[in-house]
C-alpha cells in the first residue's frame, strides 16, 4: 500500500517536458530501494548528461525542508574507479558539478551520489554519500519507443525528441528514404531500376538501342545524399572499321566519323565506273553492308568484254564441232542395219 501511496502522489507531482518526464518519490528509501522504485514505476533513476539537464532537473524537483537530498543515477564500486551514470555507461561530470569538498568519501564507503535541491549556494551541487542512506528518489520516465523512430534511433534531451536517422532516411521519424531526382532517359538508349520510384539504395541500369553500346558502367545507385552514384550514363555509336582508300576513286560519308548508319558513298575518278552498289551502310554489328565496291576504267571494261566475247564464240564453235562429231558417228553405226545384204537363192 505504501508504494501505491507513492506513486501516486509522485504522478501528481511530475513535470512533463516534450520529450520525458522527471518524477521523484514522497518518502525516502536508500540508492538499491530507490532505483528498484524508479524502474518499477517509471523507467529509471534520473542520469544527467550536461549541465543543462542538472540546472533543469533541481529548477522542477521540491525544496524539502527537513531533507533536500535525492538520489540521482550516478555511482562506483570502488574507491579507485570513476564515476559511472546507470544505463548509458557515461562518465560525464560538469566543471562545478561537486560541493566544495566534495566527493570526500569519508571512511572510503561513499559510492552513491545525492544532489541538493535546497535553497542555498549549494544547490544542484553533487554530494557523494553511503547508499544505505535514506533520500528521495528522483527518476524519469523515456518517451521514446520502438515505434518512435521507423529508421533511426530515439535520442531525449530536454524540451526535445530527436530522431537519428539511418543513412539514407529522413523526416521527424525518419520514415521518408531520401530521393534522388528522375533520371532522364539517355539518348538511343533507356534504363530500367529496381523499384518503381528512385529512392536511396534504388540501383538503374541502362540498356542501349542496337548499334549503340555503353559509354561506361551500366549501373547506378540513389545514394544517401541525392546524388546518383558515378557519372551521367550514355550510349556511344558503334563504329565501323575504317574503309581503305578506294583505287581511282574516292568515298565521302554522311557523318565525320564511320558510326551506326553512317553511308559512305564512291565516286570514281574519270574514266572509271563503280561496280558493285555505289553506296555502304555501317551496320548494328560493326559491319559494313555488302561488298566494298570498286573503280574500273572503260577499256578494262570493254577489253574484258572483248575476251569474254572471243571465249563465248570459241566455247560455240567447240560445242558445235563436238556435236557434229556426234551425229556422225551415230549415223555411221546405223548403216549396216540400213543396207543389209540380200539372202542367198539357190540355183
Amino acid at each position: 500500500m505504501k508504494w501505491t501511496l507513492i506513486l501516486i502522489f509522485g504522478s501528481c507531482l511530475a513535470e512533463t517536458t516534450l520529450c520525458w518526464t522527471y518524477h521523484y518519490s514522497n518518502e525516502t528509501m536508500n540508492w538499491t530501494q530507490a532505483r528498484e522504485w524508479c524502474q518499477k514505476y517509471f523507467t529509471d533513476m534520473v542520469v544527467i548528461q550536461n549541465q543543462a539537464e542538472n540546472d533543469y532537473l533541481v529548477s522542477i524537483l521540491p525544496q524539502k525542508r527537513s531533507s533536500p537530498y535525492f538520489w540521482i543515477g550516478i555511482t562506483r564500486n570502488h574507491m579507485n574507479e570513476s564515476w559511472i551514470w546507470i544505463g548509458n555507461n557515461s562518465t560525464w561530470i560538469g566543471n562545478n558539478s561537486w560541493a566544495p569538498n566534495e566527493p570526500n568519501n569519508v571512511h572510503a564507503t561513499e559510492f552513491c551520489v545525492e544532489i541538493y535541491t535546497n535553497t542555498g549556494e549549494n544547490r544542484g551541487k553533487w554530494n557523494d554519500e553511503k547508499c544505505s542512506k535514506s533520500k528521495y528518489a528522483a527518476c524519469f520516465k523515456t518517451q521514446c519507443n520502438e515505434s518512435s523512430c521507423e529508421r533511426g534511433r530515439c535520442q531525449e534531451a530536454i524540451n526535445s525528441t530527436t530522431c537519428l536517422c539511418e543513412r539514407g532516411f529522413k523526416g521527424d521519424r525518419c520514415q521518408t528514404p531520401v530521393e534522388c531526382l528522375p533520371l532522364s532517359e539517355p539518348y538511343n538508349g533507356y534504363h530500367s531500376c529496381s523499384r518503381g520510384n528512385q529512392t536511396f539504395n534504388t540501383t538503374c541500369r541502362l540498356k542501349c538501342h542496337p548499334g549503340f553500346f555503353i559509354n561506361g558502367s551500366s549501373f547506378v545507385t540513389c545514394e544517401d545524399t541525392g546524388d546518383w552514384s558515378g557519372p551521367r550514363l550514355t550510349c556511344a555509336a558503334v563504329e565501323c572499321p575504317p574503309l581503305p582508300q578506294t583505287y581511282n576513286g574516292s568515298h565521302n560519308c554522311s557523318r565525320g566519323n564511320q558510326t551506326f548508319k553512317t553511308t559512305c558513298h564512291f565516286k570514281c575518278d574519270p574514266g572509271f565506273f563503280v561496280i558493285g552498289s555505289p553506296a555502304v551502310t555501317c551496320g548494328e554489328t560493326r559491319v559494313w553492308s555488302g561488298p566494298r565496291p570498286t573503280c574500273t576504267s572503260y577499256k578494262q571494261a570493254l577489253l574484258a568484254l572483248a575476251g569474254c566475247g572471243a571465249l563465248s564464240t570459241f566455247c560455240c564453235i567447240c560445242f558445235c564441232c563436238i556435236k557434229h562429231r556426234q551425229r556422225k558417228k551415230l549415223s555411221q553405226e546405223r548403216l549396216p542395219e540400213e543396207g543389209s545384204p540380200p539372202c542367198d537363192t539357190q540355183p
